[in-house]
């Protein structure tokens, strides 16, 4: 019982995030060093298509900031927000996210194998033809995404919340679904095994297209 309340628990927010204009504003160089960072908020910057060794710490704000085509070398971060951010085409080696929200980000393409991320926020982000195969997205919460044909094989949802996401076309194979609520997404053309359907929770209408994977004739 106890196992069954932590899976079913709410994503835990930021802690410690305070007003904007109490921050430090970071630069360039700050991001650039690999040096864990706190307590910085980064505006309006242009890191596409750089080479990051290190993106640590946490208390963190990125607005506006474009990591589009860059390789971060090791990504592990704590209460941060990133809002209207571009990673499209990253790569996160090393990836790990606690307690982080992303906003409105372009996350297309985005190359996060084997991710580990533990109540993390995705909410109105394009997250289409990302490849986070074999990562774990424990407690988080996806709303008003797309995930068009998003590598996602192997993956674990536990206490995972959808609403709203598009999944067309997305590889779940061998992907851990129990208890996934699928109902409010588009998972039209997916790609899985069937064994991999027990546990998920899907609308009627979405049962009869998956009904597909059995082989069997529906009249």
């Amino acid at each position: 019982m106890a196992e069954k309340k932590k899976s079913e628990r709410s994503r835990n927010r930021p802690r410690r995030l305070p007003a904007r204009d109490e921050f430090t504003v970071g630069t360039e160089d700050h991001l650039l060093t690999g040096s864990p960072l706190e307590d910085l908020c980064f505006t309006n910057l242009d890191l596409s298509s750089r080479r990051i060794p290190a993106l640590r710490g946490g208390n963190l704000i990125f607005d506006r900031v474009s990591f589009a085509n860059s390789e971060i070398a090791v990504l592990r971060l704590f209460d941060v927000s990133f809002v209207g951010c571009d990673l499209s085409n990253a790569m996160l080696r090393a990836c790990e996210a606690t307690r982080v929200e992303f906003v409105d980000c372009k996350l297309t393409g985005l190359n996060a194998f084997g991710c580990r991320f533990e109540d993390v926020l995705m909410e109105r982000c394009d997250a289409s033809f990302s490849h986070l195969s074999e990562g774990r997205l424990h407690h988080c919460e996806i709303v008003s995404s797309q995930f068009r044909e998003a590598a996602l094989n192997g993956m674990s949802f536990e206490g995972t919340r959808m609403k709203d996401v598009a999944l067309r076309k997305a590889d779940l194979a061998e992907a851990n679904l129990s208890g996934l609520d699928l109902s409010t997404c588009d998972i039209a053309e997916i790609s899985l095994r069937v064994t991999d359907l027990r546990g998920a929770i899907v609308s009627p209408a979405q049962a009869m297209d998956l009904a597909r994977f059995l082989e069997v004739v529906i009249r």
